[in-house]
């Protein structure tokens, strides 16, 4: 049985970000098909600028992807610290290899 005693604040917060930038990218690709097909779902009586699909699709597959990015490391290297600090404490996660 190993002990994991500490984890790395800036490594956590570098694979966290890929991973959540990887799923911000998912997230952005949705709401850019969702947002090009606004305005096509009621052309009579559509208040919305034709532009708004296009640059609101296009953007959020730019800005997602940052968006979660940031979020992700910040919550993985704050998780991180929370995790040294009370591993200290309490022990480390008991984790068996072979």
């Amino acid at each position: 049985m190993r002990k994991i005693s500490k984890f790395e604040p800036l490594s956590v917060m570098r694979i966290a970000a890929i991973g959540y930038g990887a799923m911000g990218l998912v997230e952005g690709a949705m709401f850019s098909i969702f947002f090009s097909m606004i305005p096509m779902a009621d052309p009579q009586h559509q208040n919305l600028p034709p532009w708004f699909g296009f640059v609101f699709g296009g953007l959020s597959i730019i800005f997602m992807p940052v968006l979660f990015a940031i979020i992700g490391a910040i919550s993985g290297g704050l998780g991180a610290v929370i995790y040294n600090v009370s591993a200290r404490y309490v022990g480390g996660i008991a984790v068996e290899v072979e």
